[in-house]
Parts: structure tokens; C-alpha cells; sequence
């Protein structure tokens, strides 16, 4: 083959490699956060940071920023508009990954224009992880969100204080516990889900029998009879079932003293399923049994 048919050749395999060039990768718009190493949990929030420069590599201010998030289907979770802080750096707000398929391969898609039309692109995979919802439907059939949908608090598998246990029956507990420091004090919340093989309580004697019965959900104390004050039924999701009110003695370890927070009791039954559930609630803080109360209405029985 002749020198000029070469670099012919060779001009023709470029051509396409710097279109690609151009529409991909820019040096001059840089993806600060997330990194390629970065891992977040469905349910966890992103803050996705960016810095501009211009071709001699100086901070460019003042210029439309965009990034799409980009869900592992490939579909735009959200486009989110990034402020600019100066200096070149340029902020998008929080955005909360969904609860539901957020493990697979993230994706940020930048674009930055500025002055007479420049522009620039950036874009970078990060990884998803299923969230804790997620695994525990896989694991044992029901979903509830997790606590850390609240600012306050935040759940993650790994968690010391996220455990679980199954019984030879095939019924279990999952116990959903954390604390966020606050200077000298922690502010402590607990949203625990049990199932077990056992007849649903027919009157008020026996619900409360039932929640005695549950001193697994403290790990350090069986629940004492006088921490359960007055039980009543009700109906969860257009079901019968039990409200049991009370208090949780609770303590952290042998060198610490027991403390009493207020404590909720949910007991109901799920269609075509064996088990009898019971989602019990607890906070150190009365102001947020609210806010649990309000993540004990996500939970979905089992698909029968």
C-alpha cells in the first residue's frame, strides 16, 4: 500500500474518533461529584458538583449548567439546573434515588454554555445500590420505606444497628434502629418489623399478651408487663388490627442506664399469608412518632 493511501487511511479512521471527541468527554467542564467510585443506596441523596474552565484553564462564571440524571434503564430520572457558586463551580440541588431500581450503573450528563456559544460535556457512570426496602422485599416478601427518608436519620445494610434474624419457623424480625449525634445527646428512632406463626389476637388480653411478647425487639431487656399501657382495635389498610400504646425500656449496654421512650405497637394480619405482622415503632424524641407513624403506612404485605 502507497504512502498517501495510508495516510488516507489513517485520516478516515480519525475523522469519526474525534467526532467523538467532541460530543463526549470535554476537559474544560469537569464532573467534581459523583466520582467514578461513588456508591449510593436507593433512598440516599446525590448533590452532583461541577467545575468550568475555559480553554487557558481559567474559572468561567456565569454560565448555563445543566446534568441530567440518568436511572440504569437509561431514562432521565431528573435534568437538574446547577447554580453557580463562583470560581468556576457550579451546584445542583439534592435529588433523593428512588427506593425502587436505583441498583445498576448511574449515569451524570453534563452540558455548560457560556460567552459567544461555547460550549462543553461531561458525563460519569457511578454505581446504585438496591435499597434497604428493596433487599427486604426480595429477602422476606414485605416492603416499608426506611427511617432514612427523614433527615434525621439514615439506614444503611451495614449499619451496626440494622438486624435481622429468622427463626426455625420461618418467622423473623427485622429491626431497624439509629441515632444521630446532637451534641451531648443522641436523638434515637426505631421502626421494627416482625412476623411470627401465631394466632391473631382476638381481644384486647391477648393483643397485649402478643407485644409482651416480643422482647426481641430490645436487645438488651425483655419488655417488662407494665410498659404496655392500653390496647384497641383498629383497621390498617381497610384490615382488623390492634394498636397496643405503651413505653420501651431500653439500654444501650451494661454500663448505661435504662431508659423509657413511647412506643407503638401495630398487630395485623396480610392476605394469603401465615404469619401474624407486628410493626412496632419507638423514638427518644416524642415529636417524631409522628413522622414514623407516617413510614408505618408504607408497609405492603407480601404478595400473596
Amino acid at each position: 500500500m502507497s504512502l498517501p493511501r495510508v495516510l488516507l487511511l489513517g485520516c478516515l479512521l480519525l475523522v469519526p474518533l474525534l467526532a467523538g471527541c467532541q460530543v463526549g468527554e470535554d476537559d474544560r467542564l469537569t464532573i467534581v461529584y459523583p466520582t467514578a467510585t461513588t456508591e449510593r443506596t436507593g433512598g440516599q441523596t446525590l448533590r452532583i458538583t461541577l467545575s468550568l474552565a475555559d480553554n487557558d484553564g481559567q474559572p468561567v462564571d456565569g454560565a448555563m449548567v445543566q446534568a441530567d440524571l440518568q436511572l440504569p434503564d437509561g431514562s432521565v430520572l431528573t435534568t437538574l439546573d446547577c447554580v453557580d457558586k463562583g470560581q468556576g463551580h457550579y451546584l445542583a440541588d439534592y435529588v433523593t434515588l428512588p427506593l425502587r431500581g436505583a441498583g445498576g450503573e448511574w449515569r451524570v450528563i453534563a452540558r455548560a454554555t457560556w460567552g459567544d456559544g461555547q460550549q462543553a460535556r461531561a458525563e460519569r457512570a457511578f454505581k446504585g445500590l438496591p435499597s434497604v426496602s428493596e433487599r427486604l422485599q426480595k429477602q422476606y416478601g414485605f416492603w416499608i420505606d426506611p427511617p432514612n427518608l427523614f433527615e434525621y436519620n439514615e439506614v444503611h445494610p451495614a449499619d451496626p444497628h440494622f438486624e435481622e434474624r429468622i427463626y426455625p419457623d420461618g418467622g423473623g424480625y427485622v429491626l431497624l434502629e439509629n441515632n444521630i449525634p446532637r451534641g451531648t445527646s443522641h436523638l434515637v428512632v426505631n421502626l421494627d418489623v416482625h412476623w411470627q406463626a401465631v394466632s391473631f389476637p382476638a381481644d384486647e388480653a391477648a393483643a397485649i399478651a402478643h407485644v409482651r411478647g416480643l422482647g426481641a425487639m430490645n436487645r438488651h431487656n425483655s419488655n417488662p408487663p407494665s410498659l404496655v399501657q392500653a390496647a384497641q382495635q383498629t383497621t390498617f389498610q381497610g384490615r382488623p388490627a390492634w394498636i397496643i400504646t405503651g413505653q420501651w425500656e431500653y439500654q444501650r449496654s451494661e454500663r448505661t442506664s435504662s431508659v423509657l421512650r413511647p412506643a407503638e405497637w401495630l398487630i395485623l394480619s396480610c392476605p394469603g399469608s401465615a404469619w401474624v405482622w407486628t410493626i412496632a415503632i419507638s423514638t427518644n424524641e416524642p415529636a417524631y412518632m409522628d413522622d414514623l407513624r407516617v413510614l408505618r403506612e408504607t408497609f405492603e404485605c407480601p404478595t400473596p
